[in-house]
């Protein structure tokens, strides 16, 4: 058996890809464990297996992972993107590893679970009923009214067929995309999610915990577009990078700190997505046990801040430290990721010219799909600078070259993509 100390990473995807590097400066290696043998194609590009030292196939029996993981001296376990969540702690569990709570393991994924558990520990969260059945959840919208509903898959990522219903038509589009399909991570939707459509600012409150202990990596604000009020889709435009200190900022750590402990999330990286709703405050709209997703775990850490992955890393290796830190005292930089958004009937041109917004002041990174014409949201361009102004600035010219330059239509044909 090695002596060497590893660390596995379950579903390495998306911000996940990152655990490997980071823990490799800090001179250990990594063993990915995939839950399916093939990675879903919205994370196959940030799949790197060179990273690992190791790469064990879940085949249903997680004592048959755990013990290949024994033998290869393991001694961390995180879940390194959303369907490895689950997985993660029950490796955890069968390696006698420091772990969250085994009762409501399948509550850190359902959404209808967790809404439910962070309710039953008295906090604020939105009314919702989950059902297969169409008519059922028909009945339910009619019981409030009629009132706008939020429709979503139970456990999905990345905004996979979430759609704001506002009319019964509506509800049976979302529900026949919905029920019984494949979501985006190859999963069958085995129940359709309705929950009330809450009215207010949305924010994320990016932390890090180890023995129940929470500390915050970063707080961001998302902004939704102005235009196109009638899209049943729920599409987000930018989200931006907040200061650490605010009366706003205290009580959503203090809120998402009591939710985290609701879902017994003791351990680990969390992504928690919170409305601060007209009268009432804070209201969970979901919590990931991993990493922010793409290149929010790290743009903190790039603004003056802890990040969640160098908080990660911390955690599991010296946790004395960790538990000495304190909450950040302030950013030395502004930053706003933007999502571009294409308009319905219309895709990236082939060539757009790129390098203008590459030249952009405050510019830091870009990736967008040239071509795609089945996902909206086609790419994101992140700005970092120490001055506000200039983000701002940068973010008002991109948004001129997206309209006039970015898009063009789609072949007659393909319109109503």
């Amino acid at each position: 058996m090695t002596t060497l100390a590893r660390v596995a990473i379950v579903d390495p995807y998306s911000s996940g890809a990152l655990l490997a590097p980071a823990f490799h400066a800090r001179g250990l290696e990594s063993v990915a464990v995939q839950t399916h043998r093939d990675v879903p194609l919205l994370f196959r590009s940030s799949f790197a297996p060179q990273d690992f030292a190791a790469i064990l196939e879940h085949r249903r029996d997680p004592g048959v992972i755990a013990a290949g993981l024994r033998r290869l001296g393991v001694r961390y376990v995180l879940a390194g993107s959303e369907p490895g969540v689950e997985l993660a702690d029950e490796l955890c569990e069968r390696l006698g590893l420091d772990r969250n709570g085994s009762a409501l393991r399948s509550a850190r994924r359902h959404k209808y679970l967790m809404i439910e558990a962070v309710r039953a520990r008295g906090l604020q969260v939105p009314d919702q009923f989950h059902s297969p059945e169409l008519g059922e959840l028909r009945d339910w919208m009619q019981s409030r009214g009629g009132r706008p509903v939020v429709v979503k898959p139970p456990g999905s990522v990345a905004s996979d067929s979430v759609t704001v219903c506002r009319t019964e038509a509506e509800l049976a589009q979302s529900h026949e995309a919905i029920a019984g399909r494949t979501n985006v991570l190859g999963l069958r939707n085995d129940t359709v999610v309705v929950q009330e459509l809450l009215e207010g600012p949305e924010y994320v409150v990016d932390t890090v915990s180890h023995g129940g202990r929470h500390r915050v990596a970063a707080f961001w604000r998302y902004h939704r577009p102005r235009r196109r009020p009638a899209e049943p889709g729920v599409f987000y435009e930018a989200i931006e990078l907040l200061p650490y200190r605010g009366e706003r900022q205290e009580k959503l750590f203090a809120y998402v700190a009591r939710a985290l402990d609701a879902l017994e999330i003791s351990y680990g990286p969390a992504h928690s997505e919170v409305i601060w709703a007209r009268g009432r405050g804070p209201t969970l709209v979901e919590v990931g046990a991993r990493l922010s997703a793409g290149s929010n775990a790290v743009i903190s850490g790039l603004c003056g801040g802890p990040s969640a992955l160098d908080l990660t890393v911390e955690a599991c290796l010296d946790p004395d430290r960790f538990h000495a830190g304190g909450h950040p005292d302030r950013l030395t930089s502004a930053a706003v990721t933007c999502f571009l958004v294409r308009p319905a009937g219309h895709r990236p041109r082939p060539r757009p010219p790129l390098a203008e917004i590459r030249r952009l002041r405050s510019f830091h990174r870009m990736s967008i799909a040239r071509g795609a014409t089945d996902r909206r949201v086609v790419g994101a361009v992140t700005f970092i600078h120490p001055v506000r102004r200039i983000v701002r600035e940068d973010v008002r010219l991109l948004r001129r070259f997206e309209r006039e330059r970015l898009y063009e239509p789609l072949p007659a044909r393909g319109r109503k993509v």
